[in-house]
């Protein structure tokens, strides 16, 4: 990356600062952005085949870049030998260099581009012993292309509108999708089954934007965490064949790593009263008086402790298992 890149990365991005041991991506996991390595060193541990093959990188270092252009969990476990100064390179800081440094901004593409290609070839060559398990079942995406988000619209239009028979001031029956404001600032996950989508969900961080009256809703305006630590879980839409536990879990479970490295306290959800009991299975527990949604009709607000959720199993564990309630 060359100095001129780096400088208008720096005048819009925040300083992430991360401790020795600390988690920065886990290996087929999601995280808010990508990271820059500023000082520090940090190990890359790909765990495919029967013994790990660790990497070690630092300053001048590029992390998740492929799932920023793919929109894919991470292809390694990264964690940080040494206490790490980084810059941290999500959706926000992006619209600003694009804005500010239209130049800079281009430059940037173009070296995520011929980092992307590098490191494919880095990885080929590194596992080229390592026979992979074939993809088979259902794969989970972040949706970090406008592609992908159209399809998470599609499916959520599908689902509310033309499964459900629900109305929404939001629907845009000539294009067949459901897009609201909180698209701009959210983080749109896509379940994939054969090439097909069959469920998606989102995520609002409290402190990326408005969130349209649900902090008063859900009671989140009063807890001790909003909005630095808070987020809401909504348009969580499963097609029919697919509805289920099952479904559900999968997208939570890509989901969780996302929140877990965004250093979140809570999560808020709304849920119709037939599936309070399965939210509290998870550890939901409701937090304010029901509501009448303009899309689901009468709805419950609940909210998760993320720290009591991990006490009972931690994150690494819940992955190990794929045991998220």
């Amino acid at each position: 990356m060359n100095a001129d890149i780096l400088a208008a990365l720096q005048s819009v991005c925040e300083i992430a600062v991360f401790e020795a041991g600390e988690v920065l991506r886990y290996q087929g996991g999601f995280a808010p952005e990508m990271v820059f390595v500023l000082d520090g060193e940090v190990d890359i541990r790909f765990e495919q085949g029967d013994e790990p093959i660790d990497l070690r990188v630092g300053a001048g270092s590029i992390i998740g870049e492929m799932g920023y252009l793919t929109g894919r969990g991470a292809t390694a476990h990264v964690k940080t030998l040494s206490k790490v100064r980084a810059l941290a390179i999500g959706p926000a800081a992006l619209r600003r260099l694009e804005e500010r440094y239209p130049r800079e901004a281009a430059d940037f593409s173009r070296y995520l581009a011929a980092v992307a290609r590098s490191r494919q070839q880095e990885n080929r060559e590194l596992l080229a012993d390592v026979r992979e398990e074939q993809a088979v079942g259902m794969e989970v995406l972040m949706c970090n292309t406008p592609q992908l988000l159209h399809e998470a619209q599609r499916v959520r239009y599908d689902v509310y509108c033309g499964e459900f028979d629900r109305h929404s001031p939001y629907a845009d029956h000539e294009q067949k999708t459901l897009i609201d404001n909180l698209d701009t600032n959210g983080a749109s996950f896509l379940a994939m089954v054969d090439g097909r989508a069959i469920g998606t969900s989102r995520i609002n961080l409290a402190r990326h934007g408005e969130l349209a009256g649900m902090p008063e809703l859900y009671g989140m305006a009063a807890s001790p965490h909003h909005p630095e630590k808070t987020c809401v879980i909504t348009k969580y839409a499963i097609r029919e064949p697919w509805r289920g536990g099952a479904t559900y879990m999968r997208i939570f479970g890509a989901m969780a790593t996302y929140l877990y490295q965004s250093r979140l306290s809570e999560i808020y959800i709304d849920c119709v009263p037939k599936l309070a009991r399965f939210y509290a299975t998870m550890g939901f527990r409701q937090c304010e008086a029901e509501f009448v949604h303009y899309e689901n009709g009468l709805s419950v607000p609940m909210v998760l402790d993320i720290p009591a959720y991990l006490e009972r199993m931690p994150l690494d564990e819940r992955r190990r298992k794929n045991r998220w309630r």
